[in-house]
This record gives structure tokens, sequence and C-alpha cells, in this order.
């Protein structure tokens, strides 16, 4: 006997569900819209802190060695002796960076220590130029305020034209900026640190050179050589090194090594050092061309220096509207160098440019001009309380834009604040108003809290990605 089969059971047609209209579409892409905005507007406000930080250790570095060279001196008020055991100790520190941990690390050149302290870090072969003729004159002032802003600021030299004194200064990384060029030896090879990438020098432009240095923590940086811009000095900030030197290599294997840096000019020694610090570290030296340094080899970069200077001079007296005029020099000795206009816009819309997620990385920015007063207050506050400070953070991770790094950025002068919003494309459009200033302040301020439905920088008063 057949058994009925319950109707229940039955498979029912599947219910037709109704396309939705298209005001809903247009409402869930504007929400969804709102909340990528409201996310990529939190986490640019959060590297904005990293680039502040950068920034405040470019503008504290500018303002010690500007009074230790330059502001200090006063013809009408002699200098105490308190003082100048001070700017002694500043100025010695720049070049002996690191000594505490390694006695025998090598420091800069004497002919580059004047590179190291001036502070805007010219070139040291070009100031040596102009060294060499502050001491035959006998004008009676510090060698940094008689080129500057005394008797020496109007001398042009044909070996070193002022131009180019102006146009190559050399750049010093900061502590974070450093970290985007160390790199390691793993399993033989060596590898970005950060990113994981293999080092290969063979990429780039043709006849680029690469240099290295070791420091006294046995850390390794390394970065392609730009004349006048970008020297072993630059990595450790003038500080003293274990090794320094070239060296080439292809998919992170390492092909030849040359123990050669006209700033710290590298021993014997010195080369071992490196060489046994890759061979603990697993490097194979069997197929490296290895190669230490000699004075011939300096004399003929020596001769290559000149014959660029040369070259260069027969093209920089025409960029007369970039030079800065006497005048205005007079005023360095207790302000800040400010770049030209065209100087600061390439170099803002380069720093723009290159901008993905590499934060200070390379950052080659103009210095801000921060009040003397300013810089005074923030390192007031830093003594006073320090919950909001980059160097000593708060125990909340840095996994929201909420957390602590946007707060801590309105600890820092708002003439930083500014310039690292612009670096991250947060620069407001609208004219400066109360109430914007009003807006500007309080989504910098540490109690503020910004929502996650919505950032407190809309799409009118927010540059857009470029």
């Amino acid at each position: 006997m057949d058994q009925e089969w319950p109707a229940e059971l039955d498979p029912q047609p599947a219910e037709l569900e109704s396309p939705p209209s298209p005001s809903s579409t247009a409402a869930a892409a504007t929400k969804l819209q709102k909340v990528y905005r409201s996310y990529r507007t939190r986490r640019r406000l959060a590297d904005s802190a990293v680039i502040a930080e950068e920034l405040w250790w470019q503008v504290l570095e500018y303002a010690r060695l500007n009074h230790s060279t330059v502001s200090f001196f006063n013809f009408s008020k002699p200098e105490s002796a308190i003082s100048r055991w001070n700017r002694i100790s500043l100025n010695a520190s720049k070049v002996g960076q690191g000594l505490s941990k390694d006695s025998k690390a090598l420091k800069l050149a004497f002919q580059h220590w004047i590179e190291a302290i001036d502070p805007r870090h010219r070139y040291g072969h070009n100031l040596h130029v102009y060294y060499l003729k502050w001491c035959e004159s006998d004008a009676g002032q510090p060698f940094f305020y008689w080129l500057n802003v005394g008797d020496g600021r109007n001398v042009d030299l044909q070996e070193c034209p002022r131009s180019l004194l102006r146009q190559q200064c050399i750049k010093y990384l900061g502590p974070q900026e450093r970290q985007h060029y160390e790199y390691v030896p793993i399993e033989g090879k060596i590898v970005h640190k950060q990113n994981g990438e293999l080092l290969d020098t063979s990429n780039g432009p043709k006849g680029a050179k690469w240099i290295f240095v070791m420091s006294a923590s046995k850390n390794l940086y390394a970065g392609q050589k730009k004349k006048g811009l970008f020297h072993h000095s630059s990595f450790l900030a003038g500080g003293v090194t274990l090794a320094a030197g070239r060296f080439t290599a292809e998919n992170g294997v390492l092909k030849s090594i040359w123990a050669y840096s006209g700033h710290y000019k590298p021993s014997e020694e010195n080369l071992n050092n490196f060489l046994t610090f890759l061979k603990e570290n697993g490097v194979d030296l069997d197929e490296v061309q290895i190669r230490s340094s000699s004075n011939e080899d300096y004399y003929d970069e020596s001769k290559e220096d000149q014959v660029e200077k040369e070259a260069e001079s027969a093209v920089l007296p025409k960029l007369t509207h970039v030079e800065v005029p006497a005048e205005t020099e007079k005023s360095l000795s207790a302000e800040p160098a400010e770049p030209s206009e065209v100087e600061a816009g390439a170099e803002v819309g380069e720093a723009k440019g290159t901008y993905k997620r590499t934060l200070s990385g390379g950052l080659q920015s103009p210095r801000a001009d921060v009040p003397k007063k300013s810089i005074l207050e923030r390192i007031k506050s830093k003594r006073e309380a320090r919950s909001y400070q980059l160097g000593n953070q708060l125990s909340l991770k840095w996994c929201t834009g909420a957390g602590p790094r946007i707060g801590c950025v309105a600890d820092y002068p708002v003439e930083l604040r500014t310039q690292a919003l612009e670096l991250v494309n947060l620069s407001p459009r609208l004219p400066p108003t109360p109430n914007s200033c009003r807006l500007f302040g309080s989504c910098l301020s540490p109690t503020s809290v910004v929502s996650h439905g919505e950032s407190k920088f809309s799409g009118d008063t927010v540059v857009d990605e470029v």
C-alpha cells in the first residue's frame, strides 16, 4: 500500500526577491565611500605623526647647531667659559656619536668635521675651500659666522662658487629615516630589513655607485650615492662607523667590495671587520672581489671633484634667480635657512609624489620655519608630561587611527603639524577662517575622538589622492 507523502515536505519554489531600488543602491555606495574615506583619513593622520617626529628631529638639530656655530657670537658680549665648553661638547658629539659602543670606530675625516657641525650640512669639500680662505683672513670672527653673516658673506671663490656651496647640502638621515636604508645578511644574501627585497645594485641608472656603512651596533646601511646630496656621512648623520665603502650585488649576492670612503677613509682593519661580520652571517666571500683603498684612490677622487666643480660652475651662474641675496643671509644667525620657492616647491612635489606609505623614508622636505618660542615650549612640555611623546608611548597599540598616534600630533608646533599633513595630502582646501582653524585644531587634539562613521575631514576640505 502506497503511503501518502506529506504535503508540507514537498519542495517549495524559492521566493523571488525584488531587485534593490536605485535609491538604496546609491545609499549603500555612499555609505561605503564614507567608511573608506574615514578610514583613509585616519590612517593618514596617523602617518602624519611619524612624519612630524622626523621633521621635529630636523628642526631641533638645526636649532642646536645654529646656536653652537653662528648665533652664539656677539661682538659686544664676550662668551662665558661654560657656554664655550657646552658648544664644544655639542659639536664634538656630532662626529663622535657611537664611540661609547666601540672605541675603534671610524670618525669623520677632519676635512668633513665642519660638514657635520654646519646647520645646513653643506658638502665638506666645498666648505673646506672657504675654511682655508677664512684661515688667511684676520676678521676675528668664528668660521660659520664669518661665512654666513660676517665679513665673508660676500666671498665667492672660483674653486667653489657660492652658488655651488649653497646647492650641495648633504642629506643627514634621522633615526626613523635611517631604517629605510637598513639591510641584513640572511642565508648568505643581503636583504632589505623592512620589505625583504634582495639587494641588486644593477637596478638603476648606469654607472650609479652604491655605498654602505656599518654602525657601531653592527647595523648595515646601504644606498645609492648622489653627488653633493647623499654620501657616507648621510646614513649615521655624521656619526662613527665600523666600516664604510662601496659594493655591488646581484639578487642579494655580493660581487665586489671596495673599502673606499672619502668621508671616513677606512683602513685595512675596518675592511677586515666588515668581512668578518659577513662571514659570521653566512655570506660566502670566495667569489667576491675585494679591494682596499689607497692614497691614490683619494687623489683620483679629488681630481674628479675638481672636474665636476668646474663643469657645474659653468652652469650654476645662470641660476641667479635661485640664489639668496646677501642682505637676506644676515638674518640667518637667528632664523633657520629657508629654501627658495623653486627649491621648496620641487622638494614638496617630489615628497608627495613618492608617498606610498613609506612614511618618512628618504623624506626630502623643506625645513619648517619653527619659531624659537615654539621649540622651547615643546621641550618644556616634553619634560613635564611625556604621555603623548613618540619616544615614550602609551600602553595602547597603534592599531587604529583613533589611537595615540593621532593624539600625540598636537604636541608638535603648528608649523610641523601643517607640513606633515601636507606631505600626506591632508592639506585643507578652505581659506584659514576661524571656523576652519577650530576644525583643524580639534582634529589634532589628543582628547578629540574620531568617530568610526565619518571623518572630521570631509570630502570638501581634504585633498584627494593624487
